[in-house]
């Protein structure tokens, strides 16, 4: 019962964390859609089609410095303090040393290269940790040295533990998974992506996803195919797109029918899953359960019938030709069978799953 309260508020946290930016995020995928839609169209040319998609892509590559706010108001620190301390994480030549394949320390200590752009939980967890670190200062800084001192020890310390402990304990559990997926794939394809796309819903919670898409874009990038990562994503977005019309259909709140119906169309079309995901799944707690469930249910039919991935792009129904293939023109429609089967499953079973709290608590009244 503790580690389900424990489990729950650590929920509750990411959601409330997470609601302000939802609108953000939301504006984030419409633009994506749009510039899709008319790059296919062959209306965007040139510098025109670079800058919208600056402009979609912002809210994504930035999303750590919003979450950063949204937590320090959260946990009540300063979120100036925050955003600097997360601003470090994200500057381009701390990013390019990251990515530079050399060996980095600090002051002696081995620094674990990590990706730092699009985290969520890695973001909370840090500024979550700042609220003490902020609260421990004020009390052995004499408060009239604080306006000089205080801003510059909390930090300091803040941006050396995400650089030093919280990123990298992410990334290292990341590519944990990573290999212990790639020996599952090739001793028991079923059960690896199964599992896979049951946790996505997690993996892109906490941004680890992206060690995963690394791997895929080596995997085209050498060989010219992905044998299963793009794909299990793929079912993630349509299972979680398949949540949000079980919500849309069940509830009798306008304002989650709206969330759920705008989270449904951000993740079919432009690919972005995290309105569905803080939005609506780890909110309502339910349909999480149901995600987990519906996409193992298709990851299980994906090992068993094989997909693979072509192209490397956001997996949604406007790129679903990233897993056409001359050699293998049956393989797009086996992502369209796994797909709609994830879609199918994460919304029954949502709707079996869900009650709205309003009406669970009239229930109890009577």
């Amino acid at each position: 019962m503790n580690f389900k309260k424990s489990l729950s508020a650590v929920f509750d946290h990411i959601s409330e964390c997470m609601a302000p930016i939802i609108p953000i995020v939301l504006a984030g995928g419409i633009f994506k859609m749009v510039v899709l839609l008319l790059s296919a169209a062959h209306i965007l040319t040139g510098t025109t089609e670079v800058i919208l998609s600056a402009i979609a892509t912002t809210p994504f590559y930035f999303l750590p410095v919003m979450v950063a706010y949204s937590a320090a108001k959260h946990f009540e620190t300063d979120p100036m303090f925050a955003i600097v301390s997360v601003c470090v994480l994200l500057l381009p030549d701390f990013a390019a040393l990251m990515e530079s394949g050399e060996k980095v320390t600090f002051a002696g200590i081995p620094v674990v290269p990590a990706t730092y752009a699009y985290s969520v939980i890695p973001i909370i967890l840090l500024v979550f940790c700042m609220s003490h670190i902020v609260r421990f200062f004020k009390r052995v800084i004499k408060e009239s040295l604080q306006p000089y001192l205080l801003a510059a020890c909390a930090i300091f310390v803040t941006a050396l533990l995400g650089i030093l402990v919280i990123e990298p304990a992410v990334s290292l559990i990341s590519n944990g998974l990573a290999e212990a997926l790639n020996m599952l794939q090739d001793r028991v394809p079923v059960v690896a992506w199964g599992v896979f796309a049951g946790l996505t819903i997690f993996l892109v919670s906490t941004g680890m996803h992206w060690i995963f898409m690394t791997l895929a874009i080596t995997q085209i990038g050498l060989t010219g195919v992905d044998y299963g990562i793009m794909v299990a994503l793929f079912i993630s977005n349509m299972g979680l797109a398949g949540c949000d019309l079980g919500v849309f259909l069940k509830t009798k709140e306008k304002e989650k029918k709206s969330m759920a119906l705008s989270a449904m169309v951000t993740a079919l079309i432009p690919g972005i899953a995290e309105p569905s995901i803080f939005g609506i799944c780890l909110k309502e707690k339910t349909p999480a359960a149901a995600n987990i469930l519906g996409c193992m249910i298709a990851g299980v039919l994906q090992g068993a019938i094989t997909v693979h991935a072509y192209i490397y792009t956001f997996p949604s129904i406007p790129s679903i030709l990233m897993f056409y293939s001359t050699e293998e023109p049956a393989n797009l429609m086996k992502a369209v069978v796994v797909a709609a089967s994830s879609f199918i499953c994460c919304a029954v079973l949502t709707m079996a799953f869900y009650r709205d709290k309003g009406e669970a608590r009239e229930k109890e009244a009577a």
